[in-house]
C-alpha cells in the first residue's frame, strides 16, 4: 500500500497575487467576481472572467491570463453590475500561467465595499 502526504504548497499565481498585495498594506481579502475587459486596437476587446482577491478604497487585485501591462485601461464589471468602473493597472506580478494584477479605480465608487 503505497501512502502519500498531501501539502499545501500555494501556486507560482497565487504567490505572486500574494505578494502583490502584500505591498499595500491596506488591502483586504475579498472574493467578488468580475469581468474584466480591455481594448485593442481597432476595436477589438479582450475579456476574462476571474476574482478581485483583495481590494482597498480604490484599489483591486486578481489574476490575469490577459496581456496586461502597466498603464492599460481596464473595465471592471460585476455580472449584477452592482460594479461597473473603470481603471487603470498599476502594477503586474508575473505567476506561473497567471499574472498577478494591481488596478487602481479611474473615479470614486460610490457602492464599493471598502471605503477609505
Amino acid at each position: 500500500m503505497r501512502q502519500t502526504t498531501t501539502r499545501t504548497i500555494p501556486p507560482q499565481s497565487e504567490s505572486a497575487l500574494r505578494n502583490l498585495a502584500e505591498l499595500f498594506p491596506n488591502a483586504t481579502p475579498l472574493r467578488i467576481s468580475i469581468l474584466v475587459s480591455v481594448a485593442r486596437g481597432k476595436g477589438h476587446v479582450l475579456e476574462e472572467s476571474t476574482v478581485i482577491e483583495f481590494g482597498t478604497s480604490m484599489m483591486v487585485f486578481f489574476e490575469s491570463r490577459l496581456p496586461l501591462e502597466l498603464t492599460d485601461k481596464l473595465r471592471l464589471e460585476t455580472s449584477d453590475r452592482s460594479l461597473r468602473i473603470d481603471a487603470v493597472v498599476v502594477a503586474v506580478r508575473d505567476g506561473a500561467s497567471r499574472r498577478g494584477i494591481a488596478a487602481r479605480f479611474a473615479s470614486e465608487v460610490r457602492n464599493w465595499i471598502i471605503q477609505g
